[in-house]
C-alpha cells in the first residue's frame, strides 16, 4: 500500500487538477514532513477543549506560511495559507 506522501507526490506528478485531503492529524504530519502541502485550509470553531490532538505537534521544524484568504460565517473562520517558499 502507498504512503499518502508517495501517493501526493506521484498526483502531483499527473496532468489534473489540485489535491485536496481531508484528514487527522496523522495525515497532516506525514504531509508536511514530506513539505507535498502547498495550501492549507483551516477552520477555526468557537469552541474551547482544553485538550486533545493538536494537529501540527511533534514537527522538528518550523514551516513559514502566508494567510491569502479569511472568511468568517456562524461563528467559524475559515484561513487559507500557502506554503512560504525559502521564507526568512
Amino acid at each position: 500500500m502507498e504512503e499518502p506522501s508517495q501517493l501526493v507526490m506521484r498526483l502531483k506528478g499527473e496532468s489534473g487538477k489540485n489535491i485536496w485531503i481531508c484528514g487527522g492529524a496523522d495525515i497532516v504530519k506525514q504531509l508536511v514532513r514530506a513539505d507535498v502541502i502547498d495550501q492549507y485550509f483551516i477552520n477555526v470553531m468557537p469552541t474551547i477543549l482544553g485538550g486533545g490532538i493538536r494537529l501540527f505537534d511533534g514537527l522538528e521544524k518550523e514551516r513559514k506560511l502566508k494567510l491569502i484568504k479569511t472568511k468568517s460565517y456562524n461563528g467559524i473562520t475559515d484561513l487559507v495559507y500557502e506554503r512560504r517558499i525559502n521564507a526568512r
